[in-house]
């Protein structure tokens, strides 16, 4: 139909955070957010791993991991300290620039192997992969995670406007020729591609009803990726106390089961839904 809207409510980072696990499980049951990814790398995945254990059928993807952006609390390769994937703390790099700057593209693809090969390993089921902060569908870093995505049968999501994730990475300027090349073959080849990426953290003050309902309302018509990251109260504000406010808010409004009024008239889905309707793998192999 004429201006209809699709979107996929998607759960980024899960894992990071104690947080993040907890808000998944409220979310699940509210019925809003239809999918998660989880960050192999980080203290709290095995904490996620466990969560999906008491509910196999949940829509699990994997984050891929490549960065560790905050200066408190951090996270380290699986593979260890090679090919430039650290900084001079020995943590990954706080920011896709950086890794661009100093990683080789053969140690970002066996990392990426290892985050995905170790999520398989703990019998979690993936549906999907895609990136923390954008940064594995980088140019030099997107011809390996599409060899692994199609190597495990991943779903890979493709957006035809993917504005909004750089944007909000500070990576406009990134080289993305390689990855908009696979989005036009996907959509030649009928994969599931997504319109846009819709990413945002509510502003301190506004309510997060107001602010996503005017992203809903302002989306076109087409099927949408929406970015989330709510997280239950935990410690954040002690590491990143610019994250608190939009992340609480997030948790508070999606763990409602009222908060599906925000996508009225809207269809959601998952990716569950999405494999039902394209029959092959998203990445058009």
């Amino acid at each position: 139909m004429p201006g209809e809207k699709t979107f996929l409510p998607h759960l980024d980072d899960l894992g990071a955070t104690a947080g993040s696990v907890v808000a998944w499980k409220a979310l699940r049951a509210a019925g809003t957010v239809t999918s998660a990814s989880v960050m192999v790398p980080c203290p709290y995945y095995p904490m996620a791993v466990e969560d999906f254990h008491t509910d196999p059928e949940q829509d699990l993807g994997i984050h891929i991991t490549l960065t560790s952006e905050w200066s408190r609390y951090r996270w380290r390769p699986l593979i260890g300290n090679r090919g430039g994937l650290c900084d001079a703390d020995g943590f990954f790099h706080k920011r896709p620039q950086d890794v661009l700057a100093h990683a080789d593209p053969q140690a970002v693809e066996d990392e990426m192997e290892a985050q995905i090969e170790r999520a398989l390993q703990d019998g979690i089921r993936l549906t999907h992969i895609d990136a923390h902060m954008g940064t594995a569908f980088l140019n030099p870093f997107m011809e390996g995670l599409w060899r692994l995505a199609e190597r495990f049968k991943l779903a890979l999501p493709f957006c035809r406007d993917s504005a909004a994730l750089f944007k909000a990475v500070r990576a406009e300027d990134a080289d993305l020729g390689l990855y908009r090349e696979l989005t036009a073959q996907a959509v030649s080849n009928g994969g599931v591609v997504f319109d846009t990426f819709q990413i945002g953290f509510t502003p301190e003050g506004v309510p997060a009803e107001t602010f996503f309902s005017a992203m809903v309302e302002q989306a076109p018509s087409g099927l949408h990726w929406l970015a989330l990251h709510a997280n239950a109260p935990d410690d954040t504000a002690h590491f990143a106390p610019h994250m608190v406010w939009p992340r609480t808010a997030e948790h508070a409004l999606f763990s409602a089961p009222e908060s599906r009024k925000i996508f009225d008239g809207c269809t959601l889905v998952n990716w569950h839904a999405l494999e039902l309707k394209r029959g092959a793998c998203a990445c058009a192999c």
